[in-house]
């Protein structure tokens, strides 16, 4: 296998792995930096939860992957959202694990 072959399958495959764990996260890019930005603010994660909920009741989130992704623990491609964006989450996200290490 060439070097052109290898670089094509290396970005076939992590095509691949991005699309399976989007698909399998379930959670769009926004709702993650949503539940980031109520975490710093010190909501609960019932209360983040319920709120998703009632604003979007066809949302696929459970209060696992709410609990979860409140520790920072959630990866967001930069294909999903625009580069301003995702600047932000990485931003946010870097504060969330911040947030944790004081806990």
């Amino acid at each position: 296998m060439d070097n052109k072959h290898k670089e094509k399958y290396k970005k076939i495959k992590s095509e691949r792995r991005e699309l399976k764990r989007t698909d399998k996260r379930s959670v769009t890019g926004d709702e993650v930096i949503f539940i980031f930005e109520k975490i710093l603010e010190g909501w609960k994660t019932i209360k983040i939860f319920n709120t998703i909920i009632q604003t979007n009741p066809n949302s696929l989130i459970d209060k696992k992957k709410v609990e979860a992704i409140s520790t920072g623990n959630c990866k967001v491609y930069q294909s999903e959202l625009s580069e301003e964006k995702y600047s932000y989450y990485l931003s946010l996200r870097e504060k969330v694990y911040e947030f944790h290490k004081l806990i």
